[in-house]
C-alpha cells in the first residue's frame, strides 16, 4: 500500500531535505501524498504534485490543531517532526519545544488512525555536548547526564515512547549534530550560511579569515551531518521494520580538524586562512569557553560590505541574505574547548549506509546558496 508522509518544519534545512528526497527518490505508487507544514509562507522549489501544503503552528493547542488537520491529515501514515522554536532562556526554550512536540503528537495521534510510524529529530545536545565534554564518540546507549527539565530531548523522546506504548504504530529518534544544508528561503541556524557570508565579507575586505573559535575546538575532533544525509536515515529508519522503536545517530560518517578544514573552505571562495592560525590563548579548564574572534561583534558594522558586494557582483537581490547570517549561534558553537563527535556504529549495524565528504557537504550548500541567489 502506498504511504502518505507529514513533514513538519517544511521550510527549515531538515523540513525541506525530507521533501526533496521523498521528490526526488520515491514514486507516487510508493508515497501518494507528502503533506508539508510550516508556520511561516511556504517557499520551495520542489514542484511535485504529491506536495499539499497546510499551515500549521504547534504551539496552538491539540484541540485547534486537530480542527485544521482532521480532514487533510487523516490518512496520514508516517510523520517526521523536525519543528523548534528558539528561545535564548534555556527554561523558555525547553519549555517551548516540549509543548510544541506534546501538541503535535496529540493531534497526531487523534485524527491519523492508520499511523504506522513518527520519526522525531532531536540533535546531538541530546547527550548534553554543548554544556560538557562527555565521553565521545557519543553513542545511542549513552546515559542521560541531566534531568528532563533541563533538556526538553528527554521530554520529547519520552512523550513519544510513552504515547507509542502498546500501539500498532512505531517510532524513531534522529540525532544529528550541526546540520549542513540549504532553505529556498534564508533562515534557521545554518552555519554554513554564516560561514560563507564570513568568508566572502573577508576577500571584499582583502583581509584574513581566521576561524572565530579558539586553539582547541580549532585542533580538535569534529563532526557535521548534511541534511540529505538526515533525510535519507529518517526515511530509512521509519519503513524497515527491524529500526522499530529505535534512536538513531546522524552524522557524515567522517571525523576532521577544522585546522585543515577552514582554509580549504576558505579557499574555496578566495579568501585567506591558515591551519598555523595564531591564537591569544592555548590552555584552558574543564567546561571554559573561549573565543579569541567573536563573530556577532565581527558582523556588527559589516552590512554595509555585504550590501557594496552585492552590488558590484549584480546580486543585489542576495542583500537580505546577510539578515540570516545566525552570528552569536555561531559563536555559542564554535566556543567550546571540547571535542564531541557522535558515534555511526549503530546505524551501520541496522543496515544504513549512507556518507557524504564532509567538504563536500559545505560546498554543496555554498553552491545551492549561490544557484538560489542567496550569496553572488
Amino acid at each position: 500500500m502506498s504511504k502518505v508522509a507529514l513533514i513538519t518544519g517544511a521550510n527549515g534545512i531538515t523540513g525541506s531535505a525530507i521533501l526533496e528526497h521523498l521528490a526526488k527518490h520515491t514514486t507516487a505508487s510508493e508515497w501518494s501524498r507528502i503533506i508539508i507544514t510550516s508556520r511561516s509562507p511556504l517557499k520551495t522549489t520542489v514542484s511535485d504534485p504529491r506536495v499539499e501544503f497546510i499551515a500549521l503552528d504547534f504551539s496552538n493547542p491539540p484541540e485547534k490543531l486537530a480542527e485544521q488537520m482532521g480532514v487533510q491529515c487523516a490518512e496520514v501514515t508516517h510523520a517526521y517532526f523536525s519543528s523548534y522554536v528558539h528561545k535564548d532562556d534555556f527554561v523558555e526554550l525547553n519549555k517551548a519545544n516540549r509543548s510544541l512536540f506534546e501538541n503535535f503528537l496529540s493531534t497526531l495521534i487523534s485524527v491519523s488512525k492508520g499511523l504506522q510510524n513518527c520519526t522525531l529529530q532531536t540533535g546531538g545536545k541530546y547527550y548534553n555536548v554543548h554544556q560538557r565534554p562527555v565521553p565521545w564518540p557519543a553513542h545511542e546507549g549513552h546515559p542521560r547526564l541531566v534531568s528532563a527539565e533541563e533538556n526538553f530531548y528527554y521530554y520529547q523522546e519520552d512523550f513519544l515512547a510513552e504515547q507509542q506504548c502498546g500501539s500498532n504504530w512505531t517510532w524513531n529518534v534522529i540525532r544529528p549534530e550541526a546540520i549542513i544544508g540549504y532553505t529556498s528561503k534564508p533562515n534557521g541556524m545554518n552555519e554554513a550560511l554564516t560561514i560563507a557570508l564570513y568568508f566572502m565579507v573577508n576577500k571584499e575586505l582583502e583581509t584574513d579569515a581566521p576561524m572565530p573559535t579558539n586553539s582547541a575546538y580549532f585542533n580538535g575532533t569534529d563532526d557535521i551531518s548534511d541534511a540529505r544525509l538526515i533525510a535519507d536515515l529518517s526515511i530509512y529508519a521509519s519503513t524497515h521494520q527491524n529500526c522499530a522503536n529505535e534512536a538513531f545517530n546522524i552524522t557524515n560518517c567522517d571525523f576532521f580538524s577544522w585546522r585543515y578544514m577552514w582554509p580549504r573552505l576558505a579557499e574555496w571562495f578566495g579568501a585567506k586562512a591558515s591551519s598555523d592560525q595564531v591564537f591569544k590563548k592555548t590552555s584552558f579548564k574543564e567546561n571554559e569557553t573561549h573565543l579569541d574572534v567573536n563573530l556577532e561583534d565581527w558582523a556588527r558594522d559589516k552590512r554595509e560590505v555585504w550590501n557594496k558586494l552585492c552590488d558590484r557582483l549584480g546580486s543585489p537581490e542576495s542583500k537580505s541574505t546577510f539578515d540570516a547570517g545566525t552570528w552569536a549561534f555561531q559563536d555559542w558553537v564554535f566556543q567550546r574547548t571540547w571535542s564531541a563527535p557522535l558515534s555511526m556504529n549503530k546505524a551501520r549495524k541496522f543496515g544504513w549506509t549512507g556518507h557524504v565528504d564532509s567538504f563536500d557537504s559545505f560546498t554543496d550548500a555554498f553552491t545551492r546558496f549561490k544557484e538560489l541567489g542567496q550569496i553572488p
